[in-house]
Order: structure tokens, then C-alpha cells, then sequence
């Protein structure tokens, strides 16, 4: 008969390290993200959103997104380009070199056109601004817990067509962000976040420029990319704030 074997002790520390405030840290910064995406007049309403706000969101997509290109360990710059801003470019054009050539790569995004929005498919908004319960919030008149009801009426969606195009010298630059850009929408979509609504965003085609020369002879490449964000829009002003009814008051007695 074998004999039992002697179980290992398993050392106790009586005075574990502290782990400190470190965790407070983490706990912070996801505060001051739900806070950022709150509307500051009250953490029940829904926020605002504009055509601005998709415009920066499909812009930071490109810049700091699953888009953003990194050639030899430096951000590619990105701009946003349109009819505006080119007299400001024109005057303040910072990306060139000390005998005014463009620096290159370069990528610039500009919002091509709008559409009627596809993001739930063919769904029409109901008419007369008519407005559906939000939330309810809990709160106390007269000493009896009543709700403020919030309403709002469905948001209009709206696609939002933006052109992407890579500029550069070289060939090995457009076939890095063609990778890049493939592995992204292998998924047929990416999302983009727009104060905390995720909005999808696709990929509609890929086309070549013709290879461009300027006047000193020298050649660059480029690569337009057609993306189609399915967003939605919604605006405050819109909202309706109602009391619920006050529940009756029973009384018993008796006889």
C-alpha cells in the first residue's frame, strides 16, 4: 500500500502588498468618458447631433481611426479639405518644404454628398414631429413619487458620402493604405462613434487617378476612397418634457 503523500503547504502572506490608489486612476477616466458623453444640462437627455458632428467623427475615422496611416513610424497628415477653407490654405498651406513643394504623403477628406438615409433601410419618420417615451425619471412633488417623462421623436437618418484620397510619390505608400483599408471593411463595415452612437460606415469603391506631374516634372499617385457613413441626426429643441399623472390616494378606514 503506497503511502500518502504530504500535501506542499501553501505559504500564506499575512501582509499582502497594498495595491494602493492606483485602480482609482481607471475609475476616473471612465467617469470622465460617460460625462463627455452627456449632455451637460442633464444626464437624462439625449444629446444633440448635427451634420458637424458626423463630419468630425468620419474625419477623426481617417485621422486617428482604423483608417489613420503610419509610414516610417510618422502619422500621415490628414485635411479636411473643402470649398471654404481653400482661400485659408492657400495663404496658410503649412505642409511644404523650405522651396514651397507640397510635402508628400498627404490624405485629404471631404464630404461629397448627401443622401436620403439608408441606415434602418426605407423607413419614413412618422409625421408631425410626433414623439415617443424616452425615459422616465423618478422624482418626488409634494412628497409623492412621480416621473418626468422625457419624449423625443425618431431621429432622421441621413448617408453622408465623404471622399478620401491619398497623395504621394511613391507606389509602396498606396498599397500600404489599400491593406490597410481592406482588412478594414473585410467585415463589409467599420462604426464610427458620434457622442456615443455607434453609426456604421462602408466602403463603396476604390478608384486610381491618373498619375499626376506638376510643372517641375515630378510625379505622384493617387488613390480616392468613396465611404458612405449611415448616420442619423437629431436636434433638442425637439425634445418634450411632461410630468407623469400623480397616483390616486387611497384611504382605508373601519367600521
Amino acid at each position: 500500500m503506497a503511502l500518502p503523500r504530504k500535501k506542499a503547504k501553501i505559504p500564506v502572506d499575512i501582509d499582502p502588498p497594498r495595491i494602493g490608489t492606483e485602480y482609482l486612476k481607471y475609475g476616473a477616466e471612465r467617469i470622465e468618458e460617460l460625462l463627455q458623453k452627456t449632455n451637460k444640462k442633464t444626464k437624462y437627455f439625449p444629446v444633440n447631433i448635427g451634420l458637424e458632428d458626423l463630419d468630425l467623427a468620419a474625419f477623426e475615422y481617417v485621422e486617428k481611426g482604423e483608417m489613420k496611416l503610419v509610414l516610417d513610424g510618422k502619422d500621415v497628415p490628414v485635411i479636411w479639405l473643402d470649398s471654404e477653407r481653400w482661400g485659408e490654405f492657400s495663404q496658410t498651406w503649412k505642409y511644404t518644404d523650405d522651396d514651397k513643394n507640397i510635402l508628400m504623403p498627404l490624405v485629404t477628406v471631404r464630404r461629397s454628398g448627401k443622401e436620403k438615409g439608408t441606415r434602418i433601410g426605407e423607413k419614413w419618420r412618422i409625421a408631425q414631429g410626433k414623439t415617443f417615451r424616452y425615459i422616465d425619471v423618478p422624482f418626488f412633488d409634494d412628497g409623492v413619487e412621480i416621473n418626468y417623462r422625457i419624449k423625443i421623436p425618431e431621429p432622421v437618418n441621413v448617408d453622408l458620402i465623404y471622399d478620401i484620397r491619398l497623395f504621394s510619390k511613391y507606389t509602396v505608400d498606396i498599397n500600404e493604405q489599400d491593406e490597410q483599408v481592406f482588412r478594414t471593411f473585410a467585415s463589409r463595415q467599420g462604426y464610427v462613434e458620434v457622442k456615443g452612437n455607434p453609426m456604421p460606415i462602408l466602403l463603396e469603391e476604390i478608384t486610381e487617378e491618373n498619375t499626376v506631374q506638376n510643372i517641375d516634372g515630378d510625379r505622384y499617385f493617387v488613390t480616392a476612397y468613396k465611404l458612405r457613413l449611415q448616420g442619423m441626426i437629431q436636434d433638442e429643441s425637439e425634445f418634450e418634457v411632461v410630468k407623469t399623472t400623480r397616483p390616486p390616494k387611497l384611504r382605508y378606514g373601519f367600521i
